[in-house]
Formats: C-alpha cells, structure tokens, sequence
C-alpha cells in the first residue's frame, strides 16, 4: 500500500507544461486516499515532512512519522524515520484539474486531496 505522496506531470492546455513539484508540495497537506484509509502528509518547504496515519496504524506500525522529502523527476521521493522501513519510497500525482491521482511505485493507486498553500511568514516581516 503507498503510505506516501508526489506529484507528477500533468498536461496543461495542448503544451506539456508540467508544475513545479516542490512549489505545488511544499507548505501544504496532501491527503491520499487508500484503501486502509485517508493518510494525510505536511510537507514543509525546507524538505522535512510529517505523517499521520490513524486508521493506517496497523500498517505502519505507528500513528505518526517524519521525515524527509524532494523531488526526482516527475515524482515527489520520501524516506520516513520508521514507515517503510525508513527506505526511500517515491510516488507520483497526475493533476486533472481539481482531481488529484495518485501511483506508487509499486503500483498501488488512489485520489490524493491538496490542501491550502500554508502562508510561511518569514522574519522581520
């Protein structure tokens, strides 16, 4: 079951424009939908992240995790402290439109919901 998220390539009107996956990840919460459950992700723009999985417990092995993530490609890349046995996982999102799609890389798949950009307040501002 993917316990993680990324956000891949979508075509954007006839050209293939594909989005900035750390700006569309970063400073939000994507929330995957699978099968055990929905599994919500913070993902902060410095690369570190936290999960919580509630309904998900069984399978991971616990109810909350962090760790780190960044970008390869077309997918978004994860290693957790302790869920997937803290190896590197990563995953893609296909964008369509409001529609988020999600494909791990053992292909397990879903919807995936993104949440509102945290505004980030910086110093001295």
């Amino acid at each position: 079951m993917a316990l993680v998220a990324a956000i891949g390539g979508a075509a954007a009107e006839a050209s293939d424009v594909r989005p900035n996956l750390h700006e569309v990840v970063a400073d939000r919460t994507v929330t995957l939908h699978t099968p055990g459950g929905p599994l919500p992700i913070s993902y902060s723009g410095n690369g570190t992240m936290i999960g919580r999985a509630k309904d998900l417990e069984f399978y991971t092995g616990s109810a909350f995790d962090r760790g780190t993530w960044w970008v390869v490609a077309d997918r978004v890349c994860h290693r957790w402290r302790s869920w997937l046995g803290g190896k590197e996982y990563c995953v893609t999102l296909r964008m369509d439109g409001e529609k988020v799609h999600w494909r791990s890389q053992d292909g397990y798949s879903g919807t995936a919901t993104l949440g509102a950009k945290r505004r980030v307040y910086e110093a001295g501002m």
